[in-house]
């Protein structure tokens, strides 16, 4: 099983645009309407991989939640990591500072809706594990029992 795609909803098709395929060099490769006529457009992020976005939504309120916690966008070598960081930042979004992980190292930002997105580097393979939880929730306990 994986994912197919995520969907995000944006009330400027432009601005969302302008932000993925300008500003991060994403690939536009579909456009297409809803029955009820909104736009659909789908977004190649690499990897063989997308996400659509439509438009026509009423955005929650200032301080409200989003639906979508983030999108992780990886990129391949230290130079493309380095690149989107510095080129977010002469384009004026907020990112958050650079985070070192036991995988390898990420940051944070928000798209013009206010959906949080983070690009990753991997340098270590990420090990399977269902023990990363110390206190883990019981459908993850009876998973560890089983094994």
């Amino acid at each position: 099983m994986y994912i197919d795609h995520v969907g995000i909803n944006t009330n400027d098709m432009e601005a969302t645009l302008q932000f993925y395929c300008g500003i991060l060099g994403m690939r536009l490769v579909r456009t297409t309407r809803t029955p009820d006529g909104r736009r659909h457009y789908n977004v190649e992020i690499g990897g063989g991989s997308a996400f659509a976005v439509f438009d026509g939504a009423e955005l929650p309120a200032a301080g409200e939640r989003q639906h979508v916690n983030h999108l992780a966008l990886p990129v391949d070598t230290l130079e493309e990591f380095d690149a989107a960081y510095q080129r977010l930042k002469d384009h004026g979004v907020a990112v958050t500072e650079i985070i070192e992980r036991g995988y390898g190292k990420t940051f944070y930002f928000s798209d013009p809706n206010g959906i949080r997105l983070q690009i990753e580097l991997k340098t270590k393979e990420d090990a399977d594990s269902l023990e990363g939880d110390p206190d883990p929730v019981p459908y993850v306990r009876a998973l560890l029992q089983q094994a």
